[in-house]
């Protein structure tokens, strides 16, 4: 299984300025998204998994009938650019999203699904109170559930948040309840792959009581990344790549 991940594009296109955090170059993911399909394309990934972020709705406006419309249009335009993929796609939405319009445009995503061999279950989750994320109602009965159930498929969950490692410098990345989300993972040995977005310096892919995790990087900032993850059986690797040249490669 051969897994593509990209997260936090922070697109600004039919929305107005850019990120108020200058490094994150919102007016260029369009044509820096067109690349990175290709580049993904060509890696032949069974999977292109999308942790949200998607667009960067100015927050204080963020009901704003007008802005509504821009981010809707936005929205649009990266269901057009990922639509060339020539793999299935998950898409999730964070918190600098409109989940309103997400779930509208976005309808055809199912929350549980068949990837070749594995199950597939995507977490829509949401800052609570402090900035920080809880998997509450619905999202953590399909936890639940899914770790309790008689499927015997091996799973890969997605989400925006962090469950592991943690990583709350600055801002709350992972959940409220993060260590009790990873201590139910351990104990159901379904999980084998649980992917995140948010933290934008990332974490590799890691290995934790059976579980492999990882967040990562933005796209929106350079050298604008993303990851290919090829699991076989238990084990798993990560290779990184670069629509423009990594620093460390300068």
């Amino acid at each position: 299984m051969r897994i593509a991940h990209i997260s936090d594009f922070h697109l600004r296109h039919h929305l107005p300025g850019t990120s108020l955090v200058a490094k994150r170059q919102s007016r260029r993911m369009p044509a820096l998204l067109r690349q990175a399909i290709a580049q993904i394309n060509a890696r032949q990934p069974d999977l292109l998994a999308i942790t949200g972020d998607l667009v960067d709705y100015p927050l204080h406006a963020l009901d704003d009938p007008a802005t509504i419309a821009q981010g809707d249009q936005d929205l649009l335009l990266i269901r057009g650019i990922i639509d060339e993929a020539t793999c299935p796609v998950a898409y999730l939405y964070g918190n600098h999203d409109h989940p309103a319009g997400y779930r509208t445009l976005f309808a055809d995503q199912h929350s549980d699904r068949p990837i070749g061999d594995y199950r597939l279950l995507t977490f829509l989750d949401d800052e609570v109170r402090d900035n920080t994320a809880e998997r509450l109602d619905a999202s953590r009965q399909l936890f639940d559930a899914a770790l309790t159930d008689t499927d015997p498929r091996p799973q890969i969950h997605l989400q925006h948040y962090m469950i592991f490692p943690e990583h709350n410098e600055g801002y709350p990345h992972n959940y409220r309840e993060a260590k009790d989300l990873q201590e139910a993972i351990a104990a159901s040995r379904k999980v084998r792959l649980s992917l995140s977005g948010h933290f934008h310096h990332g974490a590799d892919l890691q290995l934790q009581d059976g579980a492999w995790y990882a967040t990562a990087r933005a796209f929106c900032e350079a050298p604008h990344p993303f990851r290919i993850y090829d699991l076989d059986g238990a084990s798993a690797k990560q290779n990184e790549h670069y629509i423009e040249p990594s620093p460390e490669s300068e």
